[in-house]
């Protein structure tokens, strides 16, 4: 009988470690989001969206068009944005270790006779590709039903803006100037 007892209570002991334990193993939370406005730096982001600030909830164009985005796992700049296709690295013209922010666009709102980022198609994904300092970003839209990444066949790059910071450079921890 005791020998019973003993064996539940040890059950019961090891049952309450175990939250503790899963809790102690949760992964550290997600680095923060970049933010910030840019300016335009190409020929495209110059002549269909001008500026953008980069916000958590979403990205605004300073020509009109609004892009509300759900961030997703982040990915690295070897990662490839299709099945047999080209890393974002290659598509940026980058290093490696480039930060790409992924992000999920949950709604397009076009003011002002903008133009959709896409032409005739909805944007469905975009990814913010930087460096570690963040004086330039590069913005690579995305249609097709699934995110990018190596299985994906139905995902197509519709566009690539590119863009400066305006007073030095960005970091997590706020401008450098």
């Amino acid at each position: 009988m005791r020998c019973w007892f003993l064996a539940a209570l040890m059950l019961t002991l090891a049952a309450c470690e175990a939250p503790r334990q899963s809790a102690e193993q949760t992964p550290p939370a997600s680095e923060a989001l970049l933010t910030g406005r840019y300016v335009p730096s190409s020929d495209t982001a110059l002549h269909y969206t001008g500026g953008v600030t980069v916000e958590r909830a979403g990205l605004v164009f300073d020509k009109g068009a609004i892009l509300y985005t759900r961030a997703l796992d982040p990915r690295s700049g070897y990662d490839l944005t299709a099945l047999g296709g080209d890393s974002y690295a290659a598509i940026v013209l980058g290093p490696s270790d480039l930060t790409i922010e992924l992000r999920r666009v949950t709604q397009q709102v076009l003011r002002e006779g903008a133009p959709s980022l896409c032409g005739e198609s909805r944007p469905e994904y975009v990814a913010l590709a930087y460096e570690a300092r963040a004086r330039t970003i590069t913005l690579l839209v995305f249609t097709g039903d699934e995110p990018p990444g190596p299985q994906a066949t139905q995902s197509r790059l519709c566009a690539t803006f590119g863009y400066a910071a305006p007073d030095g450079a960005r970091t997590r921890e706020g401008v450098v100037l």
